[in-house]
């Protein structure tokens, strides 16, 4: 296993403001992206690895399978899981033999950390956050805008005109995530999207150069990070010799870094306002992930009308 990436455990603390119960060694990392709730280290002495590397979560469930044992067998349990040298347990309020717990801690090196949020909640945020920051990116050309909550990834060849188009959305209200550099990972088969360290903000917008999105606009246009939703590729076809979509029965698709991505192909033409077209490309695919195509009614309609003739 590569354990290149790691999260310090003061990262961790930083982040989500958790209170310290116990502070274990100083060497403390997480390796291994996921919250673990240690049911089989729990309930035995047996172990599936010899050491756990990832943070740890206890909970309701935890303080409700220990409450049916005996006080011996509850430190039992704990040392079981303390053993494999875990860099961080976190318990919340449901959890209730934290005191227990903090004085076993002190003859071993975990961190124990209270929170306040629900185990539910833990695992949206903290588990996201982990996973985002041991995650494996790639850098790729493009620009990405949150539409109506859609992450999409503006592609197509150097100066067709990807970032102007982006600068009218987040005019419109959208909001930027990244332009010309983007950072991709695939998380759990779904693509995420933030900017790349060095054009973090910052937008390219030719004859005018270099912007700075939250300077300009404010910060609320901007978000850190997006899902990517859907890929939308810029084309300009001067010639008119390249084939577009007419009906739009089917939902083309993409792959991206092993994800399956929703796919549309726009040409940029003369009085075409391309935001126009993106904001009603993203309409068109919510109404199609809703079971709904425009072009499948249409042709019913059209059937109608003829077999009416």
């Amino acid at each position: 296993m590569n354990h290149d990436k790691s999260i310090k455990i003061n990262s961790l603390i930083n982040k989500f403001h958790f209170e310290v119960l116990y502070k274990g060694s100083s060497r403390n990392k997480i390796l291994i992206p996921s919250l673990n709730r240690t049911g089989i280290e729990l309930a035995s002495k047996h172990s599936v690895f010899d050491n756990l590397i990832s943070a740890v979560l206890w909970s309701g469930n935890e303080s409700k399978f220990l409450s049916q044992l005996t006080k011996k067998k509850i430190i039992e349990s704990m040392n079981n899981v303390l053993m494999l040298k875990p860099p961080v347990v976190i318990v919340t309020k449901a959890f209730k033999h934290i005191d227990l717990l903090v004085k076993l801690s002190k003859k071993h090196t975990t961190t124990i950390l209270f929170s306040t949020m629900p185990s539910a909640q833990l695992y949206v945020t903290v588990a996201a956050w982990i996973n985002e920051q041991m995650a494996e990116f790639k850098t790729i050309h493009g620009t990405l805008i949150s539409v109506y909550g859609v992450g999409v990834l503006l592609q197509g060849e150097s100066g067709v005109g990807k970032s102007e188009v982006a600068l009218e959305l987040v005019r419109k209200g959208h909001l930027f995530v990244a332009d010309d550099a983007v950072d991709v990972a695939n998380l759990a088969d779904r693509l995420f999207g933030k900017p790349n360290a060095i054009a973090n903000k910052f937008i390219e917008v030719r004859g005018l150069g270099i912007l700075n999105i939250p300077r300009m606009l404010g910060i609320e246009k901007t978000q850190n990070s997006a899902n990517i939703d859907v890929i939308i590729e810029l084309v300009i076809d001067d010639k008119k010799t390249l084939q577009f979509e007419r009906l739009g029965a089917e939902l083309k698709t993409k792959e991206l870094e092993k994800v399956i991505i929703p796919y549309y192909k726009l040409p940029i033409t003369p009085g075409r306002k391309m935001s126009d077209l993106i904001e009603t490309a993203v309409i068109d695919l919510k109404l199609k992930q809703h079971g709904y195509s425009s072009a499948d009614d249409y042709m019913s309609n059209y059937k109608k009308v003829n077999r009416n003739q």
